[in-house]
């Protein structure tokens, strides 16, 4: 296992970017919200009432959450369905914030291979932003005194199971379900 090797894709590059933009000491203090209102992105509800053609309202609200860059500057407006999950919406705003940052058309405009592409993008920049390998290296530190959990990870992050699996999926190409030290060294988990 390769627990410290770093190759840094160019999402995970835009990412820590954004992030040394702010002065986190812990990756619970990570705040989506703070990082959107720097940025000039406003958040709103995904809701008729802030849209002025009806046309526009149907087309996206069968989604959780949708967003809408402007021309130019990474600024733009995020529609969020209200009354998720505090977890989730935390996940889907990360994910907004990176279409934004990233890309500049809007998705309802955009072909199917090309929309996937973008939607893979933002999932990616969102597990570096909310997951960066700096604070990644304190799960590590804590594996050498007892195991970690996937679960613990998951809390330690404010993200789901499933979103951690993915962060560490980019790290390793493999499911990690947590970590532990045998014999002085720290392995990875995968529970079968």
């Amino acid at each position: 296992m390769h627990l410290l090797e770093n190759r840094i894709d160019t999402w995970e590059e835009r990412a820590n970017k954004v992030l040394l933009n702010f002065n986190y000491q812990y990756a619970d203090e990570i705040d989506i919200y703070d990082i959107c209102w720097r940025y000039g992105i406003i958040i709103k509800p995904l809701d008729h009432k802030y849209f002025a053609e009806n046309e526009e309202y149907t087309a996206i609200k069968h989604l959780k959450s949708y967003s809408i860059p402007k021309k130019n500057g990474r600024r733009g407006t995020i529609y969020i369905v209200p009354n998720l999950d505090p977890i989730e919406k935390r996940i889907l705003l990360a994910e907004e914030f990176s279409h934004i940052y990233s890309h500049y058309s809007s998705q309802l405009l955009t072909d199917k291979l090309s929309l996937d592409k973008q939607e893979s993008q933002a999932r990616r920049m969102a597990a570096y932003l909310l997951m960066p390998h700096r604070f990644l290296k304190d799960i590590y530190s804590a594996a050498l005194n007892e195991p970690i959990l996937i679960s613990d990870i998951a809390d330690h992050f404010l993200v789901t199971e499933e979103f951690a699996h993915y962060r560490l999926e980019l790290i390793y190409k493999y499911k990690v379900d947590g970590f532990v030290q045998i014999r002085e060294r720290l392995w990875s988990l995968e529970i079968l």
